[in-house]
């Protein structure tokens, strides 16, 4: 269902909604894994019970649970003048050059971490003396208001994977529960784009 009233009106105030931090959308192209990757785990996710999702790009992009995206800091240039004062300046160093140019994915590890083995295969095949590409497809994040209308698109163009976190096992630990391991990618350049007409 939608949430139509974003807006009202309530004693002449009007009350704007607060942001949500799980409106958003992300997924990897259906490129993203490799092919002789895809074909070693499609037979496992097949057998698996009650699963209905059976071509693994699916069932990574239905583990996604976050991407954090850091911050802007530009570095100022700093003058000392014969008075003792200190002043700043913007700095004349290329946009690209000074920004932080990496997101992370953080991921649910889903039952026998199949979803953690499929993105480490992926990483180790990235890599991999054989593979003339050199930059994954552009990868897109929607950013969703709360009545579900697509409002920005941040495109994250040229990206490459770089790491994933540990998995960390514990013959102490046998509950089934929430875990997470991350993804780092960093790109190339950034498109941010307007959605709403």
């Amino acid at each position: 269902y939608r949430i139509n009233v974003v807006l009202w009106k309530s004693k002449n105030r009007i009350m704007i909604l607060n942001s949500r931090n799980n409106l958003f959308n992300f997924k990897f192209p259906k490129t993203f894994i490799p092919k002789e990757v895809s074909d070693k785990y499609r037979k496992y996710l097949d057998r698996m019970p009650g699963n209905l999702i059976s071509d693994p790009i699916d069932f990574i992009n239905y583990s996604v649970q976050g991407v954090s995206l850091p911050g802007i800091e530009f570095d100022p240039i700093e003058q000392s003048p014969n008075d003792g004062t200190t002043t700043y300046h913007r700095g004349a160093v290329p946009i690209q050059n000074t920004i932080e140019r990496q997101f992370t994915i953080e991921m649910q590890l889903l039952d026998g971490f199949i979803n953690y083995w499929i993105m480490q295969d992926t990483l180790l095949y990235y890599y991999s003396r054989g593979v003339k590409k050199p930059f994954l497809d552009d990868l897109k994040l929607q950013i969703l208001d709360a009545e579900g209308i697509h409002v920005m698109s941040a495109v994250f163009e040229k990206p490459i994977m770089n790491s994933i976190t540990e998995l960390e096992l514990n013959m102490s630990t046998n509950i089934a529960e929430f875990n997470t391991f991350s993804l780092n990618f960093y790109y190339n350049k950034f498109n941010l784009k307007l959605e709403i007409d």
